[in-house]
């Protein structure tokens, strides 16, 4: 007999993983309390960590960093709309794009912007904003937007000193 071989006597493993010895019923494994635990707390616990703060999702959805965007506007929203996830399961009819330091975005909740109504403020300054809408075109899951770069003062709703919600201009009073 070589090695790894069993003879008709040694207990052998099955393709579903039970132990099997001739002559004998199928042995199942137990599966511990704690593995159970894991088995079933894992799947939440990656969905709880998954959850965006809504200043993560006012991050993805309205800020852009990057000091090389894309020059041409509908260029610019047809790569970004679908790279934000805003087009899973619908077309988002508009939104704006923020470019600049995320410290100066979040400024404006306080000493960079002016207070408004309820939790919103007005930025002191304007910012560079590419706004994204959706084209008459435009069918789910084919999404297809037409962009705008300007420069404008921006409008958010600010929580415990961040940016939470981006609003038109008009909200906050400007054009």
């Amino acid at each position: 007999m070589q090695l790894g071989e069993a003879s008709s006597a040694d207990s052998w493993t099955d393709s579903l993983g039970e132990t099997e010895a001739p002559g004998q019923p199928a042995m199942k494994t137990r599966l511990g309390p704690g593995l159970l635990l894991l088995i079933f707390l894992l799947p939440a616990c990656l969905t709880a960590a998954g959850r965006e703060t809504p200043y993560e999702k006012f991050q993805r959805q309205h800020v852009d960093t990057s000091g090389s965007w894309e020059p041409d506007p509908n260029r610019y929203c047809n790569l970004m709309m679908p790279r934000r996830n805003m087009t899973v399961s619908f077309c988002k009819d508009l939104n704006s794009f923020v470019h600049g330091a995320l410290a100066m975005i979040t400024a404006v909740c306080g000493s960079g912007g002016t207070w408004h109504h309820e939790d919103f403020y007005y930025s002191n300054s304007p910012f560079q904003v590419t706004d994204c809408q959706t084209t008459g075109a435009s069918r789910w899951p084919r999404c297809i937007y037409r962009g705008d770069i300007c420069s404008k003062r921006i409008c958010v709703a600010c929580k415990n000193g961040q940016p939470v919600h981006f609003a038109q201009p008009s909200v906050c009073g400007g054009p």
